[in-house]
């Protein structure tokens, strides 16, 4: 890491990657599941945060644009074994679905967000 934003955006991802994993790691330790909605929204969508850090970090660093890509694999792969591997499929592509669109969206967003700081520095908006 050259840059001191890169590692301060790596230092996000980690600080925001911890509790998820954390929180992930505390719903499901214990059976039965008794999981609240509050939490089930969390479990859904906040790992969407961490995955818009490391994608704007991928952004910044990435040589070859086709790295960009990769933690959208990341997603896929795991997604399709599980979805192959279980007996109901159409149950199986809806959480595979509702699991994936925070990832995903992070992913847009991130992309989102460097694409206008590129622009805005170019117009002479500061540097990125």
């Amino acid at each position: 890491m050259k840059n001191r934003t890169d590692k301060i955006l790596l230092a996000v991802f980690l600080l925001t990657l911890a509790p998820y994993a954390a929180f992930f790691v505390y719903c499901f330790s214990e059976l039965p599941l008794s999981i609240t909605p509050p939490q089930q929204a969390l479990l859904l969508y906040s790992h969407s945060i961490p995955m818009f850090f490391l994608q704007l970090l991928l952004c910044r660093t990435a040589k070859l644009r086709w790295r960009l890509l990769i933690p959208l694999l990341l997603l896929l792969i795991p997604g399709l074994v599980f979805t192959s591997t279980a007996g109901w499929h159409v149950i199986a592509w809806v959480l595979f679905g509702l699991w994936c669109i925070a990832p995903a969206a992070g992913c847009v967003l991130a992309w989102a967000a460097y694409g206008l700081g590129r622009r805005a520095a170019r117009k002479g908006g500061g540097p990125l």
